[in-house]
């Protein structure tokens, strides 16, 4: 179904009133997961008007990229055709009906899913066997989204991302021809490409990293339909910890620390005092109870043994209290306490929106649509310096925001809530902190994203980060895979319209 709709997106059609120049009309497509995508994935973006070709332009094309009823090019490969190139607008494919989720195979720590299965239905799947997906997001993504983002979330720590954690994967490609107008609705035509890559394996390599080419693609190279992903075996014993620390950069160099020491965690979240005042609003005749509005660290500590889970606890408070003057450091085995521990990094995202004014009756209070979210990730010898001038930055500009990160491999995150009422002048403010957060990330050999993909948000940055021959292979790939610019145009680097089929 996918490559037959994909088929019917770049095709020749004959207007009135066009005389003897055909249309090859372009419609546009965006795969469909969960929708919880964060850096304007989801936004139909039309090519920029300095496009070598334009919208409504007309240009010559080989014939050879006309494929008749037969699949064949439908003229000589030499010959050129005039056309008008005419983008159509846009669809988007809800992937929810890719369902399937194999068979696990005994001793096997693998599973292929299709793409429309969310995290937590096929740990649901999984729960009688033992094992787990454990990249965790925080949101109930899709596979096929989460592949196509390069997430990961707190349990990166030890489970590590997307890309690590995905063997092999089904991808349908765009077309590289355009159906001829005499055809009829597509039949007879040949299909585009359906590629499989990777391996069940968990070394390969042989040939290029395909699968790796997709996870992180943002839906730009094609339709993602079933992926094949690590799954672990569920820990036995599970220990949740917090410990509060007189500043932010304190506490993030103690995370330095524990991580430089090799003490196994299988999260470790930081939190900003701003993050730990919107917690303690949000708590309302709960049996929560406020924390001190300071810097604060939260652990999970896993494992198989009760006595290694206890010790990786200990030694983690030994670098946390006695090494950097933390205090309050609580830790809980139930697991109704060990919810409890970590509430503030759960509440966290809404809890935010609401200290400006979500729920306001006025109607003028931040919204989950209005809130910008936004990430970076540095090595470790920059994360307190970096994460802390961040935090400086909003009480400098006074703008509202908390900071918190999966501070175990130097990620971390703003939450910007947006009023309906901010100024214009506030606004600004509020990009200039995510601009100086960029920059700052990209200046010590960071990313300008961990983990919530680059869209359109975060494309302005990506030559300051690679350099214009890196963004220059970026642009080859997605022209050589997609000449017609069909899948998500305008995310991640721009391309001109149509201009890789016509080279």
């Amino acid at each position: 179904e996918i490559q037959d709709i994909l088929r019917l997106c770049c095709r020749e059609v004959y207007r009135e009133g066009d005389g003897d120049v055909p249309t090859v009309e372009i419609v546009s497509v965006i795969p469909y997961g969960a929708g919880t995508s964060l850096e304007g994935h989801l936004s139909f973006l039309l090519p920029q008007d300095d496009s070598v070709v334009r919208n409504n332009d007309i240009v010559e094309i080989p014939s050879s990229l006309f494929e008749s009823n037969s699949g064949d090019s439908q003229l000589l490969k030499n010959e050129k055709k005039r056309v008008r190139i005419k983008r159509k607008g846009g669809i988007s494919i809800d992937m929810s009906n890719f369902q399937s989720i194999g068979e696990l195979s005994p001793g096997d720590g693998f599973i292929k899913v299709g793409a429309g299965v969310t995290r937590n239905s096929l740990n649901d799947a999984l729960r009688h066997t033992g094992m787990q997906f454990m990249i965790d997001p925080g949101a109930d993504a899709t596979l096929g989204g989460m592949t196509a983002c390069g997430a990961s979330g707190t349990a990166a720590v030890k489970y590590q991302t997307m890309r690590e954690n995905v063997l092999g994967l089904t991808a349908v490609l765009p077309p590289q021809t355009i159906a001829s107008a005499s055809n009829d609705a597509g039949s007879g035509l040949k299909k585009p490409r359906a590629v499989t890559c990777g391996s069940n394996a968990l070394k390969n390599s042989a040939g290029y990293n395909l699968p790796g080419l997709f996870v992180g693609s943002e839906g730009t190279l094609g339709v993602i339909t079933d992926v094949t992903v690590k799954i672990y075996p569920v820990p036995s014993h599970v220990i949740a910890a917090s410990c509060t620390f007189e500043d932010l950069h304190t506490a993030a160099e103690a995370v330095t620390t524990i991580r430089m020491l090799c003490i196994p965690v299988s999260r470790i979240e930081l939190l900003d005092e701003m993050s730990i005042r919107a917690f303690n609003q949000s708590v309302k005749n709960e049996e929560l109870k406020p924390m001190d509005e300071k810097a604060t660290l939260f652990f999970e500590f896993a494992g198989h043994s009760e006595s290694s889970v206890m010790a990786d606890l200990s030694a983690a408070r030994a670098v946390c209290v006695d090494d950097f003057e933390g205090s309050n450091f609580v830790s809980a085995t139930d697991e109704t306490t060990r919810s409890k521990v970590w509430a503030a990094r759960h509440r966290l995202y809404y809890s935010s929106i609401a200290l400006r004014g979500g729920g306001d009756d006025d109607g003028n209070g931040a919204t989950s649509q209005s809130t910008i979210v936004t990430d970076v990730c540095v090595p470790f010898s920059s994360f307190a310096d970096i994460v802390s001038a961040t935090a400086e930055d909003l009480r400098d500009m006074g703008v509202f925001g908390t900071v918190f990160g999966h501070c175990g491999d130097g990620n971390y995150h703003a939450i910007l809530p947006l009023r309906s009422d901010d100024t214009e002048e506030y606004k600004d403010k509020v990009f200039k902190v995510i601009e100086l957060m960029t920059e700052r990330a990209i200046s010590v050999g960071g990313s300008v994203t961990g983990e919530h993909g680059v869209g359109y948000g975060k494309k302005k940055f990506l030559e300051q980060m690679y350099g214009a021959a890196g963004v220059s292979l970026m642009q080859t790939i997605k022209t050589s895979i997609d000449p017609w610019c069909i899948m998500n145009p305008g995310k991640i680097v721009d391309v001109d319209l149509g201009l890789g089929a016509m080279k």
